[in-house]
């Protein structure tokens, strides 16, 4: 579990790839530092977001055993903001992702607040005292906080009311994004609104006097006094990781204990989330195999199970993992674009959650993504990439035995017990209508002579055929 939390803090920013007429940065120097040239504003901005989003998923491939890319992917389906802000500001934004990532809620909430790419994306810069702008007033509250709760009377939805939209709305005026080319937020006194703001009932009638740049972090105090924060919270890290369906048994028996957990450490998400993926509830066969992969999971689940390769160039890297974001954009998840300020809809809309990744159009999308890394199909523009199969099964258990060459291929691919029959098929794929034994000498002598091209190539042919068969039945999208 030490492992799992362990998260990377010091990472190598992203660079440019295919774009050389930046002033500032040459090819393969990072542009995070660097301002937007105006001239160039339109081709500038498209190049630093191809980069990072490249850069995004070379990182997820070269994370080890740590839930860090997980929970980074989590927090930005959570905070969500969009890539029309600035580049520059939707890399310092990533950065509170993962500095945050297992850290304090409520210190991460105060950060977003004012962070540059949500101010621009939910109105923060045009939130101003003589005309306040509520979209982000709202989404704190319905979103990122305490949830909006059954309706029980116009404009009280349980957790709060409109009027506390309103006021909280008032309590953030007066931020902006940049000022004279600089890096940091601003906060401009004279477009703050001074007055003392009224909160409802559902926050104990609470006023909030003027603050000035601080009162923001003020407003965020107010918030999570209510245990209701912690639940919220809790419900979205449980559909992120677990299951969609909350019951009343989870309700009580997980959420409950959970979000204690969280406000007996003062909103610290680690060991909260540390006490989920340790439950038993977390290892529960009605746990397994619950989730339709989004297309992330989907790729890595081969890409870095088998330990797939990648060219060795570093712009031809690039190139590669911008491709496979435009891929899986195809598929409905794009990086820094999502659909809605809600997230992604499998992550909260009823009834279909998880099953929206999946429909007649992108099945077929589905599977060319994931076969992109079979050595059949593995010339791209970046170069020779895919997965070698001969080398990954010398790490099984017996892959001269085929049926245990199977099991074991069965349990890395499928969350669920696959059946005899299915096994069956997919030996039958290997060594079709040929007893067992045939495999064994087959494989055997390949690892006499792994030089033979000719040897070599019969048994990775017949590898990648079965790889392509266990990647294409239904109980591979699940996890």
């Amino acid at each position: 579990m030490e492992t799992l939390f362990d998260i990377p803090l010091n990472v190598d920013p992203p660079i440019y790839y295919d774009y050389d007429e930046d002033p500032t940065a040459e090819l393969g120097e990072t542009w995070t530092g660097q301002p937007m040239n105006d001239t160039l504003i339109i081709q500038m901005r498209a190049a630093r977001n191809r980069s990072l989003w490249a850069w995004w998923l070379k990182r997820i491939y070269s994370e080890n055993n740590s839930i860090g890319e997980k929970l980074i992917m989590f927090w930005h389906n959570h905070f969500v903001v969009s890539a029309n802000s600035r580049p520059n500001f939707n890399w310092f934004y990533l950065e509170k992702l993962k500095n945050y990532a297992t850290g304090n809620f409520r210190e991460f909430t105060k950060e977003i607040t004012i962070d540059q790419s949500m101010l621009i994306f939910l109105n923060g810069t045009e939130n101003l005292s003589i005309a306040p702008n509520e979209n982000y007033a709202r989404e704190l509250l319905e979103l990122f906080t305490i949830g909006k709760g059954p309706v029980v009377a116009p404009g009280d939805y349980t957790n709060y009311t409109e009027q506390d939209v309103q006021e909280i709305a008032k309590s953030l005026t007066g931020w902006y994004a940049w000022t004279n080319n600089t890096w940091q937020p601003a906060f401009l006194s004279f477009f703050h609104n001074s007055t003392t703001k009224q909160l409802s009932h559902r926050f104990d009638n609470q006023q909030i006097p003027n603050g000035g740049a601080n009162e923001y972090k003020n407003v965020i105090d107010i918030i999570f006094e209510q245990e209701e924060v912690a639940h919220h919270i809790c419900r979205r890290l449980y559909i992120w990781f677990v299951n969609y369906r909350l019951t009343p048994e989870v309700e009580a028996q997980v959420i409950a204990p959970m979000a204690q957990i969280l406000l007996d450490n003062d909103y610290e998400i680690r060991p909260a989330l540390e006490a989920l993926l340790k439950s038993e509830h977390f290892f529960s066969e009605e746990n397994r195999g619950c989730m339709i992969k989004n297309p992330y999971d989907h790729f890595y689940s081969i890409f870095k199970s088998l330990e797939g390769s990648v060219p060795q160039d570093v712009f031809q890297e690039y190139t590669f993992w911008k491709y496979i974001h435009s891929q899986s954009a195809n598929l409905g998840m794009e990086l820094l674009q999502l659909p809605s300020v809600a997230g992604w809809r499998a992550y909260h809309q009823a009834p279909s959650y998880y099953r929206d990744w999946i429909n007649s159009a992108s099945i077929g999308l589905r599977k060319e993504l994931v076969e992109k890394v079979n050595p059949r199909i593995n010339q791209l523009e970046a170069g020779l990439i895919g997965i070698n199969p001969l080398n990954y099964i010398e790490s099984l258990s017996n892959p001269q035995d085929v049926n245990q060459l199977i099991d074991d291929l069965c349990e890395l691919f499928f969350p669920l017990p696959m059946t005899d029959e299915q096994k069956a098929f997919f030996k039958d794929i290997l060594i079709p209508g040929l007893p067992d034994f045939e495999w064994t000498v087959e494989y055997s002598e390949y690892l006499g002579d792994p030089t033979n091209e000719e040897i070599k190539m019969a048994v990775e042919q017949k590898l990648n055929n079965m790889f392509s068969a266990m990647w294409d039945v239904p109980e591979f999208h699940l996890s």
